[in-house]
């Protein structure tokens, strides 16, 4: 069994705590109250109210796993099988196979806030490691396609992070365990009435049982809401991610497992990980007559480079992009109590890849993969989508929903 040395302080006025999950009615009777996602129409809604395959991780149990990996938590859920690798990577499975190289790839929608961790096109199959996992309100996961909401990458699943509630707070929560294992993570938070904001953050320093393939990572995000005097909200924030990893190569051999030495050894010294994602958003929230209206514009930077161990030759691959754009989505009920949603999505990207290979390899592959550059490139990608969705309950057991999405992306 894994030991830990938890040391853990509190501020006892600004401690935070989880909604209750019992609400106490004035007859004495526990209700239960209703879990909320936004991963279906990217605002509040009850679970029940929802149309499709979706799971929730609320903050309890979160908590509870106190997960090293989003791993731990993810495969609680029903047809999701998260397969980590070495260090902070994983392979994916959300009602399919597990995903390897490109069929990995855009797969799955993974965001944070509602936010895509990556563009469209631009994606990597460990991109899960960019989301703010460990101080997580809740995780959500739909199974099967997204609804009209979303674009790319949504049609087979979509895993959505939901970061907590602004607000005020004081935790601190530090860890040390076997091979090198730190931890350090907390959060602390203002309520000054019309504007709360929350820093969060997550810090994990491991040596791993396999040499070298160490592991530092640090987590930031910082959190806020604002009420104007016009009733408009502002809800947004800023998270970075910055990974520095030594990676582990595979182990090769029958019974390789069963030899000590052999097991945790590593093949590939040499390969590394090293992978930063800033992204910065804000939601504007009012209402224009009927309608509610919410506009989130957003920035995002990734960089990342990294050894391609499992490739011949083992080139090296500095790969960016930097992206701007726009969620926008109107909400209405109609007269016939009908819910009527329309909206756009637009982002533009800038993205950049170089891969050299600096080992000469010999026959057939030393001609097909030569030393040198083997990609160069830049490339400027816009991408335009747009949607409507209507809801009607017909009957109490029966709810007709009509979805239609239309997305266009050039490079």
């Amino acid at each position: 069994m894994r030991s830990k040395l938890l040391v853990s302080a509190i501020a006892a006025a600004t401690a935070t705590m989880a909604l209750p999950a019992m609400a106490q009615l004035g007859s004495g009777v526990e209700a239960v109250e209703e879990i909320q996602v936004i991963s279906n129409s990217r605002r509040s809604q009850g679970l029940t109210d929802i149309n499709a395959a979706v799971s929730v991780l609320g903050e309890e149990e979160l908590d509870l796993i106190a997960a090293d990996h989003y791993q731990e938590a993810l495969n609680r859920l029903p047809g999701v099988n998260i397969n980590r690798n070495n260090g902070q990577e994983s392979l994916a499975a959300i009602r399919s196979p597990v995903l390897t190289g490109a069929g990995a790839c855009g797969a799955f929608l993974t965001a944070e806030n509602g936010i895509p961790l990556r563009s469209a096109g631009f994606c990597n199959v460990n991109e899960m490691f960019d989301a703010h996992t460990e101080n997580a309100a809740r995780i959500e996961v739909v199974r099967g396609p997204g609804s009209a909401f979303w674009g790319s990458n949504a049609v087979h699943g979509l895993i959505n992070v939901v970061l907590p509630e602004p607000g005020e707070a004081g935790e601190i929560t530090l860890e040390a365990g076997p091979r090198g294992s730190y931890r350090a993570q907390g959060q602390f938070g203002t309520d000054n009435g019309d504007f709360k904001q929350t820093l969060l953050f997550n810090g994990v320093s491991e040596d791993g049982y396999r040499q070298p393939s160490g592991v530092d990572q640090q987590k930031v995000s910082w959190v806020y809401s604002y009420t104007l005097d016009s009733g408009t909200e502002l809800d947004g924030g800023i998270t970075h991610i910055n990974l520095n990893q030594e990676t582990a190569g595979y182990v090769v051999g029958a019974k390789a497992y069963e030899d000590a030495a052999l097991r945790t050894s590593n093949p590939n010294p040499e390969a590394y990980r090293d992978s930063t994602n800033t992204r910065a958003w804000t939601s504007i929230s009012t209402e224009m007559g009927d309608w509610e209206v919410v506009l989130t514009p957003y920035l995002r930077d990734v960089n990342m480079n990294f050894i391609q161990h499992f490739l011949p030759g083992t080139p090296i691959e500095d790969f960016e992009h930097r992206s701007f754009g726009a969620q926008f989505a109107g909400y209405r009920t109609l007269a016939n109590g009908a819910s009527l949603a329309i909206g756009a999505d637009a982002e533009t990207t800038e993205g950049r890849l170089v891969q050299t290979q600096t080992t000469a390899l010999t026959g057939f592959l030393g001609r097909i993969l030569p030393v040198g550059r083997h990609y160069d490139f830049e490339v400027d990608a816009q991408q335009l989508g747009a949607f409507v969705n209507y809801e009607q309950d017909l009957t109490s057991d029966w709810t007709l929903s009509l979805g239609l999405r239309v997305d266009t992306i050039d490079y």
